[in-house]
């Protein structure tokens, strides 16, 4: 069992252990996952979300990825929740800035949409037109989001990311537009295999 423990400690020590090769170019392919925050910009709530992305690089300094967001909800009082759906799907570009270590900083634009829904009040008739005349439907709203980060590629299959994010857009339905703007914050651990043999 103490023979177990201490492997399991040292993985992540031998997984990023310093080496000299660097992981950072065309044709590596690199996977994340993880929780993720959101801090609305228009209201005092903090957005609980699943995120992964499929990133690949197509030049040493340009890739290409793919990102889901799905809303897992707010940490805030129930009767305040405003959304009560708000994934997000992303499709763009990152810049990565050259380095010649391990470290990968790089920013992004990607565009994308939102599958959102308001949260009906729970007495819709005391509501105001035309909110008392809603339907509250889920609906699809065009979004985008710019992107700062930095990756720590030091191991073969494995690394580091953080980035912080900012999305910009509106929900669209039947009421007036309610803000979908919102920081979106991500860090842990993320797998990557080279697709291409390198030179």
């Amino acid at each position: 069992m103490k023979r177990i423990s201490a492997i399991l400690l040292l993985l992540p020590i031998m997984a990023f252990a310093q080496t000299s090769e660097r992981f950072i170019a065309k044709g590596l392919l690199s996977g994340k996952g993880t929780l993720a925050a959101g801090i609305p910009t228009a209201y005092d709530a903090t957005n609980m979300y699943v995120s992964g992305n499929i990133e690949y690089y197509t030049e040493d300094n340009i890739s290409f990825r793919g990102g889901l967001y799905v809303f897992l909800g707010a940490s805030r009082p129930k009767s305040l929740i405003v959304l009560s759906q708000n994934s997000t799907c992303f499709f763009g570009y990152n810049y990565h800035l050259t380095t010649h270590n391990h470290l990968d900083p790089y920013i992004g634009f990607e565009p994308g949409v939102s599958w959102t829904q308001l949260k009906a009040p729970e007495n819709q008739a005391l509501q105001t037109y035309p909110y008392n005349i809603s339907d509250y439907k889920a609906t699809i709203s065009p979004v985008a989001s710019a992107t700062l980060g930095i990756n720590y590629y030091a191991a073969r299959f494995t690394h580091l990311f953080m980035e912080v994010s900012y999305i910009n857009g509106m929900h669209l339905s039947d009421i007036p537009a309610v803000s979908l703007s919102e920081f979106h914050i991500a860090f842990g651990f993320g797998f990557n295999i080279f697709v291409l043999k390198k030179k």
